[in-house]
C-alpha cells in the first residue's frame, strides 16, 4: 500500500517542492520554463510536466532532430519530377522559436509521442501524447518540450493512475510555457507551452483523448488549484478509485518567481469519462 510519505514523493518529484528527493528531480523539470506573465501561468501535467522549465545552464537529454525540409528544383527537372530525398539541416541552438505551431511546423513532436493524442476544442489543444514510466524511484520525467502532452504509467504505484477508457485516473501533464532549448530539436524556443490555457477550462467542457484506435470523450468535472508547498494531500489527486472513467491534466500555475524560476501553484483539471 502507498504510504503518505511514498505518496509526497511522487507528487513533489514533479512539482519540485524543495524537501525531498522526489521534490529535487522537479525542481529541474519546472525550471525548463520561464513564464510569459510573472503573475500567472498553468500547469503543464500538465511541470507537467507538464510543465514549466529551467535556464540554459541546466543539462539537457540531446536526442535526435527530426525537422525537414524539401530540396530545391533546379531549371534542368521536368515538369514532374521524382521524389526528392528530405534534408534534415543540422541543430541551431541560435535560432528561437516563439509560436507553438511554427515550431511544430518544422521540428514537428518527439519522435515517442506515439501513445495517443489530446484534443481539447475550448482551449485550441490538439497535441500528440508521449508516455513515461515512473519507477519505485518516484521520478516523474518530464515532457521533451513546449508542445507534447505526457501519459504517466504508475502501474509500480497501487491505487493510483492508470490507462484512458480503463475505469481508473490516467494522469496527463504538460508544458505551461517554456524558455529553453528543445533537446530533440537543438533549437531554443521561448513562449506558450501546450497546457497555456487549462486554467480557462470550466465544467462540461470536452477533453478527447485518441487511444488504442477509439476517441474516448470526457467532460470537466472540476478545476482546482493547489499550493505546490501546502502539504496537499495528494492521494485524492492521484487515486485510482474512482466513480467513473477519469482523466487528469495538470500544469504549474500561480505566481511565478524570477529569482528560484519556479511557480507557486499546480493547476489540476478533471474529467470524467462521456458517452
Amino acid at each position: 500500500m502507498l504510504t503518505s510519505s511514498r505518496l509526497a514523493r511522487i507528487t513533489y518529484t514533479f512539482c519540485r517542492a524543495a524537501s525531498s528527493a522526489f521534490v529535487q528531480q522537479h525542481r529541474q523539470w519546472c525550471r525548463r520554463s520561464r513564464s510569459l506573465m510573472v503573475a500567472v501561468g498553468l500547469l503543464v501535467v500538465a511541470t507537467v510536466a507538464s510543465s514549466c522549465g529551467a535556464d540554459d545552464n541546466d543539462s539537457v537529454r540531446l536526442l535526435t532532430p527530426t525537422p525537414s525540409a524539401r530540396a530545391s528544383v533546379t531549371s534542368t527537372e521536368v515538369a514532374n519530377p521524382l521524389p526528392t530525398p528530405k534534408v534534415t539541416p543540422p541543430p541551431d541552438a541560435n535560432k528561437l522559436f516563439r509560436n507553438l505551431d511554427d515550431f511544430l511546423k518544422m521540428y514537428d513532436y518527439p519522435k515517442d509521442a506515439t501513445f495517443g493524442r489530446l484534443k481539447i476544442p475550448t482551449v485550441s489543444v490538439d497535441a500528440r501524447i508521449a508516455s513515461r514510466t515512473v519507477g519505485r524511484d518516484g521520478v516523474m520525467a518530464d515532457p521533451s518540450g513546449p508542445a507534447d502532452v505526457v501519459w504517466y504509467d504508475l502501474g509500480d504505484w497501487p491505487g493510483l493512475g492508470g490507462k484512458p477508457g480503463e475505469g481508473g485516473n490516467a494522469i496527463f501533464s504538460g508544458h505551461v510555457d517554456y524558455d529553453y532549448l528543445i533537446p530533440y530539436a537543438g533549437v531554443k524556443y521561448r513562449g506558450q507551452g501546450v497546457f497555456s490555457k487549462i486554467s480557462a477550462l470550466s465544467n462540461g467542457d470536452l477533453i478527447e483523448v485518441e487511444y488504442g484506435g477509439k476517441v474516448l470523450r470526457y467532460q470537466v468535472v472540476s478545476r482546482k488549484q493547489y499550493n505546490a508547498g501546502s502539504g496537499v494531500e495528494w492521494t485524492s489527486v492521484w487515486s485510482n478509485k474512482v466513480a467513473k472513467d477519469t482523466i487528469t491534466l495538470y500544469t504549474c500555475g500561480g505566481a511565478f518567481d524570477t529569482i528560484s524560476k519556479e511557480y507557486s501553484d499546480r493547476v489540476v483539471v478533471r474529467a470524467e469519462r462521456v458517452p
